[in-house]
């Protein structure tokens, strides 16, 4: 007993005339580039939290240092909460400063490499002449790398990636400059624990009370965007 297989449906899949193929190329061309980026970021994301294994790990010495040290009296106390409160503030600057720098390099990285496909397949399109080009594939291949190299050459500006990198990385080294001063006032640098005078616990004090006045002035956190970078006119050559 024979049976035939009905493959019509192939017909319709793949018509004589190629729109679904060039709808294939458009769709893989765009899907390339997107997850190529994707991977890309996630690539830099993971070398930006190996660098930031190194910070915790010199975090975490000094944490210990400072929750080690045993003392009833009431500026101690103050001062493991202070330092607490900074890990706490300064953890969300790091992060985004690390999400920021990744997207940068991934952005450099395709800005320059759509920028120069769109370059070589604009010389090809310019000696030739765009209406003699009868390559539909050459000619969106063309299209989707600028529309690639715009974008990846427009988000920086827009995003503020170096604003943002550069202020939340100010900010996390300034969270963490107060927590080296908490350190060293917990290590009693100053002499004021021994001391243990009216007047040198009034100096702790004073010094605690500006690290917390410095805290409630610097709880902004930066993710900056500018609509008004967009250009209003975008040429390709």
């Amino acid at each position: 007993m024979s049976s035939k297989i009905d493959l019509t449906f192939l017909k319709q899949l793949f018509p004589k005339n190629g729109n679904f193929l060039k709808s294939i190329f458009i769709i893989a061309l765009i899907l390339l580039g997107s997850i190529s980026f994707y991977k890309t970021t996630s690539f830099f994301t993971v070398q930006a939290d190996e660098m930031n294994g190194y910070f915790q790990d010199k975090d975490s010495i000094i944490e210990k240092t400072v929750f080690a040290y045993q003392s009833d009296k009431k500026e101690i106390k103050q001062l493991k909460e202070q330092f607490e409160i900074l890990s706490l503030l300064k953890k969300p600057h790091l992060v985004t400063a690390k999400k920021y720098a990744s997207f940068n390099y991934s952005f450099s990285i395709f800005l320059t490499l759509f920028l120069t496909i769109t370059a070589i397949l604009g010389f090809i399109i310019v000696k030739i002449g765009w209406d003699n080009v009868t390559s539909f594939y050459l000619k969106t291949a063309f299209l989707i790398s600028f529309f690639f190299s715009s974008i990846f050459g427009i988000l920086p500006k827009v995003l503020g990636n170096q604003d943002n990198i550069k202020n939340n990385l100010t900010k996390y080294n300034f969270y963490n400059g107060l927590q080296l001063d908490v350190y060293s006032l917990i290590n009693d640098n100053k002499g004021y624990l021994e001391r243990n005078t009216t007047q040198s616990l009034d100096s702790l004090n004073l010094e605690i009370l500006a690290i917390t006045q410095n805290i409630k002035e610097n709880q902004d956190l930066y993710f900056d965007v500018y609509i008004d970078r967009v250009p209003k006119e975008i040429k390709p050559f």
